[in-house]
C-alpha cells in the first residue's frame, strides 16, 4: 500500500459533499489503529524515513521514502474471528 491509496481511501470518507471539495466530517476525528495479531493497538506516532535504496526507473537516483506507523500498548479490543483479516 502506497500513501497515495491511504490519501484516496480515506478522500471518501472526509469529503464534506458528494463533489469532494472540502474535508472533514466526524471521521476526521477517528482514531487510528492497526491489527496486530487479532488484537488492535493504537497508531501513536507516525515517521517519514527515507530508503537508501534507489526506486528503480525514476532518474536521477530518486530515494524511496516509508511511512513508519508506530504503535502504543496492546488494546483490550479484541477483534471477532470474522473480522480478522485472512492469515494474520
Amino acid at each position: 500500500m502506497r500513501v497515495r491509496d491511504l490519501q484516496q481511501f480515506l478522500e471518501s470518507f472526509t469529503a464534506r459533499d458528494k463533489s469532494a471539495s472540502g474535508q472533514g466530517n466526524a471521521i476526521s476525528d477517528a482514531v487510528i489503529y492497526v491489527e496486530v495479531n487479532g488484537q488492535l493497538r493504537e497508531i501513536k506516532k507516525m515517521e517519514v524515513h527515507e530508503n537508501s535504496q534507489t526506486i528503480f526507473g525514476l532518474h536521477k537516483n530518486n530515494h524511496s521514502h516509508r511511512l513508519v506507523m508506530k504503535t502504543g500498548e496492546v488494546s483490550s479490543i479484541v477483534l471477532p474471528d470474522k473480522l480478522r483479516t485472512p492469515g494474520a
